[in-house]
């Protein structure tokens, strides 16, 4: 304890200047109630992966973001390379949604911003890129560091007006399942943003306890953020 509270003590006396996170992973269920509807009976439906993004029950996830995403303050932009391709009513529902871009505007704001393509579940033909697509709390998400890895959990997410037209479905507004994220940097930097984040409290309160040793590869603590999201998801 006495060694964790002079790194804290060190930590806030000493700037971590160009604090980044050049790549990152993510968790994300996408909606489970869609997810349910493409499966079930009516659509008779499914989905699919490509390139970066994959699936493993219950979410989709992603294990190489690239950024570089600037921690102090948070901004800039991870992305992912892959796709989700959602299909149904034999072949007249189908729906890729592509390039898939997390934007930090400012310290408190996500934007998933996405390309959508396809026919909608109202089968209208949509072809649009750079739509933003969701919006993100990431004040209201849990924050914690894990060794050199920042990990922000359960960023609740919302419709824009721009994703209900491009998407359908859905009025703005509509929540759509929440992100888990894990942000590769230092262990220096990722003290340092949940001590900037937390506006004061103690930062080795905060710093989880070994779950993950640090630096090991950001697929390890991916695993981890599924595992949390089965367990949540009693699956």
């Amino acid at each position: 304890m006495i060694a964790a509270l002079a790194l804290a003590a060190a930590l806030a006396s000493t700037p971590a200047a160009g604090c980044v996170a050049e790549t990152g992973a993510f968790a994300w269920g996408f909606k489970e109630s869609f997810r349910a509807y493409i499966s079930g009976s009516i659509a008779n439906g499914e989905w699919a992966t490509e390139g970066g993004i994959g699936y493993a029950t219950p979410a989709f996830f992603a294990e190489r973001l690239e950024g570089p995403l600037a921690l102090d303050p948070l901004a800039g932009t991870l992305a992912v390379d892959g796709a989700l391709r959602f299909t149904g009513h034999e072949g007249i529902l189908d729906t890729t949604i592509s390039d898939v871009r997390l934007v930090v505007e400012s310290p408190d704001t996500l934007s998933v911003v996405v390309d959508i393509r396809g026919t909608t579940q109202d089968f209208v033909p949509v072809d649009s890129v750079d739509v933003p697509f969701l919006t993100g709390d990431l004040a209201a998400a849990q924050w914690s560091a894990d060794g050199a890895t920042l990990l922000i959990e359960g960023i609740p997410l919302t419709l824009t007006a721009q994703g209900a037209e491009a998407f359908g479905t859905y009025p703005e507004g509509e929540a759509f399942d929440p992100l888990d994220l894990a942000l590769a940097t230092s262990e220096e930097c990722a003290a340092r943003a949940i001590e900037a984040r937390t506006a004061g409290e103690t930062v080795p309160l905060l710093v989880a306890a070994g779950v993950i040793a640090g630096g090991v590869a950001i697929g390890a603590v991916l695993a981890v953020l599924l595992r949390r999201r089965r367990a949540t998801m009693g699956t």
